[in-house]
């Protein structure tokens, strides 16, 4: 094993130990982020299993962080250094790690079946017709016929000719799928869970229009017309409605929620709601709630985390964060004593199983309760301490 997974071993043994530095943590949690696929061997006491391992490391690194954090400061158990410490997690969940020592596995897993999304979407033809995408294919190409993205037909979908040869077409995610969309132009679009795109099979020769509920990610390939005048590209919202030239950039539309976010990672893009006009630059925000449009600074790789697999939970509010989650994991979110004043912070992968965000709750001290049958995570409230 070479000097530095020798160093690494060290630091998961202090992880282990609760006798890791702030320091050492991070460096830790940036190996842990290269996705190094290289092993780390941990050698468990004789009679550990899995769980106990995770379960000795989390209270040890808890309690460490308990012991350090500011005391006036209780809000800030949000710090990115304690949902760091949940993201590490992820280390001892077996990753990049395995066991010199394996223990049998215990009994009965309560969050058994409640697992992460993945590949999943319906596209629907003009003429109604239906059909379930591969879930082993990350999405489709649209133009004069339909093919993943791999080049392989998508079966029985070709376009009924007696509609013209410009057809409305649907994608659509359900909760925990996402999907890639190539559209005839060769703008990409990612849909996020529970997301409908409608659009074109051909655009017309002036305009590009498509309608979104949900959320998306697009990356606009600029056109242009013979005598060098752009082909507009026009997402329609709920409350909003972007105009673009060539760009990347996110819109989170879902029905139901406080406000529609459109983020601009690059490029520039115009964002009309039903009072105002707004030019957006790169890391700009505009949110449209019923009353009002605002813009802001941000981080746009906060908002644009999911496409790359990941959560990001900086600058959200609980309720925004526990949206997102049970999106993904196919959960009614529940509230028995109203939404919990407290944020999460840091970013995690995906990929997780229901496990990951039990542990975000617990490191956040949130009372919950998991109904798998009803697929119902119940957040009851702040833990009393006393």
């Amino acid at each position: 094993m070479s000097d530095r997974y020798e160093y690494i071993e060290q630091l998961v043994f202090k992880f282990n130990t609760g006798n890791i530095s702030q320091e050492e943590f991070q460096v830790l949690l940036d190996w842990y982020n290269e996705h190094d696929d290289q092993e780390v061997v941990i050698r468990l006491r004789k009679h550990d299993s899995y769980e106990t391992l995770k379960s000795r490391m989390f209270t040890n690194l808890m309690d460490r962080i308990r012991d350090e954090r500011p005391k006036p400061s209780r809000r800030f158990l949000r710090l990115k250094w304690i949902a760091s410490a949940a993201a590490i997690l992820l280390v001892a969940a077996g990753l990049w790690i395995t066991f010199e020592y394996k223990a049998a596995k215990s009994g009965g897993d309560s969050a058994a079946g409640i697992e992460p999304g993945g590949n999943k979407a319906t596209l629907t033809l003009s003429d109604g017709r239906r059909i379930a995408l591969s879930s082993s294919q990350p999405g489709i190409v649209s133009g004069n016929r339909i093919t993943y993205t791999n080049g392989a037909p998508v079966e029985n979908a070709l376009p009924d000719h007696s509609q013209g040869t410009r057809q409305s077409m649907i994608l659509q995610t359900p909760r925990g799928g996402t999907y890639k969309l190539v559209l005839p132009d060769g703008s990409e679009v990612w849909l996020n869970a529970a997301s409908t795109l409608k659009y074109p099979s051909q655009f017309e020769a002036d305009k590009r229009i498509v309608e979104l509920e949900g959320e998306a990610y697009f990356h606009v390939k600029p056109m242009f017309r013979k005598h060098g005048e752009n082909i507009p590209f026009k997402v329609i919202s709920n409350r909003q409605v972007v105009d673009v030239l060539g760009t990347q950039f996110n819109i989170s539309a879902y029905p139901g929620s406080d406000a529609v976010k459109t983020t601009l990672v690059e490029g520039k893009v115009a964002v009309t709601s039903p009072k105002k006009r707004f030019i957006l630059t790169p890391n700009e925000q505009a949110v449209t709630t019923a009353a009002t449009t605002t813009v802001s600074l941000v981080n746009a790789g906060n908002y644009t985390a999911w496409r790359d697999g990941k959560f990001s939970f900086d600058n959200k509010t609980f309720k925004e964060t526990m949206d997102e989650i049970g999106r993904w994991y196919d959960l009614d979110v529940d509230y028995e004593n109203g939404i919990p004043d407290e944020e999460l912070a840091g970013d995690a992968y995906r990929s997780q199983n229901i496990h990951f965000v039990l542990r975000l709750l617990d490191v956040a001290e949130i009372e919950y309760r998991l109904d798998v049958t009803h697929r119902k995570l119940t957040i009851k409230g702040k833990k009393n301490r006393f």
